[in-house]
């Protein structure tokens, strides 16, 4: 695993705000309700642009605007730029979208094959039960799915494989990729409409509670729907971006106190890549052979 040098950083930095203007111009054109959020909302408020250790951007949309959003990039993204979902890419490990850099190549994971270009995260706000216990349960439910979906998308080796039964807690996990490896399509149509049927199963317009049920927090990430009424915007890389008006509740919600830096020592990113190449799209099958797959 690789990780980006402070020599390559502007590059990288360059490319994937590049991508969030032609999201942000996707969105106005169309009317569609987005909002910085996570690390990419914190880094507008604190330090008016990318957090300096960071090597990402993240957004979320209310989930009729991201099946709108889905719908439109699915047909006019311009040659530059490409849509990775779980329904385009046979081994997306994820359930939320990526709006890619088309020109660029990217490996994530030695164990998942799923080669793509340099992007920024979509995630979707789901409608909840109005009980936040129910709402957090369901989150719960939607976690264990997705982690199954991930299990079922790494591809390991043999030896990998066998010795997560050295560990029980892992048992679980083996039988998941044993079922995954002999009916990895079927059982993934599955797990995606398992999570489907969570997400779709409150309508988000009539919902109070609302929950980014593909987030990595946990039951963080189950707030009211008022922290998302209003959109105020901050500057953010020579950009204007939105953030919701509830932005202060939903980021202590998520990290406490966010205008406090982390001590110098955790000033790092925790994204490491197996392969990147910013200057050009390689072929998947000379990407698997240089990190070796």
């Amino acid at each position: 695993m690789i990780e980006i040098s402070p020599e390559l950083k502007p590059r990288w930095n360059d490319i994937i705000h590049d991508v969030l203007r032609e999201y942000i111009k996707i969105c106005k054109d169309n009317n569609l309700t987005y909002f910085c959020c996570g690390g990419t909302a914190i880094g507008a408020i604190r330090h008016q642009g990318m957090i300096p250790w960071d090597d990402d951007v993240d957004v979320f949309m209310p989930r009729p605007d991201y099946d709108r959003f889905i719908e439109i990039a699915s047909r006019s993204l311009s040659a530059d730029y490409e849509l990775v979902t779980p329904y385009t890419y046979h081994d997306y490990p994820l359930y939320f979208a990526k709006l890619c850099n088309r020109r660029t190549t990217l490996m994530e994971e030695s164990d998942t094959p799923c080669i793509y270009g340099l992007y920024i995260d979509i995630f979707p706000i789901d409608g909840a039960p109005d009980d936040v216990e129910l709402a957090r349960a369901m989150e719960s439910k939607f976690r264990k799915t997705k982690n199954r979906l991930e299990a079922i998308s790494t591809h390991n080796t043999f030896g990998e494989y066998i010795a997560l039964l050295k560990q029980p807690k892992e048992w679980g996990r083996f039988v998941g990729k044993t079922f995954g490896f002999f009916f990895r399509n079927f059982y993934r149509k599955y797990l995606l409409s398992k999570m489907n049927s969570i997400c779709y199963r409150y309508n988000y317009d009539d919902s109070k509670i609302v929950a980014v049920y593909c987030g990595s927090y946990g039951p963080k990430e189950v707030f009211p729907k008022s922290w998302l009424d209003g959109v105020v915007t901050f500057k953010y890389e020579g950009m204007e971006v939105n953030l919701p008006s509830g932005y202060d509740n939903y980021l202590r919600q998520y990290y406490g106190d966010y205008m406090q830096l982390p001590p110098e020592e955790k000033r790092i990113s925790h994204h490491l890549k197996a392969y990147f190449n910013m200057e050009e799209r390689l072929p998947d099958s000379e990407v698997l052979k240089i990190v070796g797959r």
